[in-house]
């Protein structure tokens, strides 16, 4: 394989760089803003594509192989954040390269903001701070689509399958969600400029959207209820929602992962009301809703925290809880974090099909009930590495001068990319001060977007061989 394979993934990346940096000027002039960082950004991305383009002749044939798929990962996520932290560095002069770094990365990587940059609410800060997550969840889903899915499934991959064609739909239609949504906020909250920044964090499943970087909200219970919704819809596949969008909604209702995600949601809102919050004096509705606006926001890894409920004091109690939730996240194919639903639930249908067989040896199952058994134990080495990896990385962290609950609780924010939420609800104020920290802690990020059987696989000899 040679490194020349990647172009078209870079030359891919540049055109939705290009694009973002426009969105980022025009925005820029409506607010009167700084369009310089933006502007230098464009031509960056232009000047790259441009010299790609004209060293490859045949940018459209895309030779992939699995190889292919794990190295264009890497680059497009580092060239990311690389491109990504140009605008900060232009309007953050004096702040550290370290910081503007680390920055970049919880942004693309839809974690949120986590810094200690003072002053940062400037406009232009907060119009590329929404631009990168939203570039970040484009990313995201366009990478779990096309190139994790290809790495950890067995069958032969199909030369048709990627394509610029499947890409440009997916841009178009994660477009248009955002283009709804904010359309719809507009109408609940009566300002353009909110609008825009709550839809494009939403629908990232990232919680960076207050000029502040507060994640502690407060609207009415309409505007909870559509933004309940809307991180349900960035926690979807993506395939799911182009299927519905082209024969029918009605397919919503039909997937059965998002049934039982609605069931589990609606049980755990239940008892949590009913149970651990039944002493505060809040109206019950005010309280279900705030309720379920907690268990949606850490299912799929958004992490924003209603204020009246944190203002309890409850929250603490239910931590672990919380943090479970996380790892669940949304599905494959999406902008949410975690092990992935669809897949613990893959993995549960595979213990079922082996007990079955353990427990009734001379039946026979229906076929349908053991397909696509060959890739389960890919799934479940990926979902081993995951878990083990946890307790591993707080073990390193909390040689920084922590102690391992707080390490544990900061890795599984990292790694799950769900924020600052459960180190606001622990009381936990921390941000990595040394430069060993912040590498860390942006290898555990990356860790949560890129998928660790995927390192796993970089990090191994044959892998380098075949190059």
């Amino acid at each position: 394989m040679k490194i020349q394979n990647t172009y078209p993934s870079i030359l891919i990346l540049q055109i939705i760089i290009s694009f973002s940096s426009i969105i980022a000027i025009l925005w820029s002039l409506l607010l009167n803003s700084n369009t310089i960082p933006f502007v230098l950004l464009l031509i960056l991305a232009i000047f790259i594509f441009v010299c790609i383009y004209i060293s490859k002749d045949k940018v459209n044939i895309y030779n992939i192989d699995k190889n292919t798929c794990v190295l264009s990962i890497f680059v497009v996520w580092f060239l990311l954040i690389i491109m990504g932290s140009i605008p900060f560095y232009i309007l953050f002069p004096n702040e550290s390269i370290r910081d503007i770094f680390f920055l970049t990365t919880t942004l693309v990587t839809t974690n949120g903001i986590w810094t200690n940059i003072e002053n940062f609410n400037s406009s232009a800060f907060l119009i590329w701070q929404s631009i990168l997550q939203w570039l970040g969840g484009v990313v995201t889903i366009i990478v779990g689509t096309f190139f994790v899915e290809m790495v950890l499934s067995k069958k032969n991959i199909s030369k048709d399958y990627f394509s610029i064609e499947n890409v440009r739909i997916i841009f178009l239609l994660y477009l248009s969600l955002t283009l709804i949504f904010i359309f719809i906020f507009r109408l609940l909250i009566n300002d353009l400029n909110k609008a825009i920044h709550i839809s494009m964090a939403l629908i990232s499943t990232s919680n960076a959207f207050t000029s502040d970087g507060n994640i502690k909200i407060e609207y009415n219970n309409l505007t909870k209820l559509f933004m309940i919704f809307t991180m349900v819809i960035g926690s979807l596949s993506i395939n799911l929602h182009y299927k519905s969008f082209s024969h029918g909604f009605l397919n919503y209702f039909k997937n059965k992962n998002l049934k039982i995600m609605f069931i589990f949601m609606f049980l755990f809102t239940l008892f949590l009301s009913l149970n651990i919050f039944n002493n505060i004096k809040m109206p019950s509705v005010d309280k279900f809703i705030d309720t379920s606006f907690l268990i949606t926001s850490f299912i799929t890894t958004t992490g924003l925290i209603p204020e009246k409920l944190y203002n309890y004091g409850l929250l603490n109690n239910i931590i672990l809880f919380l943090t479970i939730l996380t790892l669940i996240g949304g599905s494959i194919s999406s902008t949410s974090g975690g092990l992935k639903a669809s897949r613990i639930i893959y993995i549960y249908k595979y213990i079922y099909v082996e007990l079955f067989r353990l427990v009734n040896p001379r039946k026979i199952m229906a076929k349908e009930k053991i397909s696509n058994i060959d890739e389960t134990s890919q799934i479940f080495l990926f979902c081993i590495l995951y878990l083990i990896s946890i307790p591993i990385l707080s073990a390193i962290l909390s040689i920084f001068g922590l102690n391992f609950e707080h390490s544990f609780l900061i890795i599984i924010s990292t790694i799950t990319n769900s924020g600052i939420g459960l180190l606001e609800i622990a009381n936990l104020n921390y941000y990595p001060n040394s430069t060993l920290e912040v590498i860390l802690l942006s290898i555990v990020l990356l860790f949560g977007r890129i998928e660790i059987f995927l390192v796993m696989i970089l990090i191994s000899a044959i892998f380098w061989k075949k190059i």
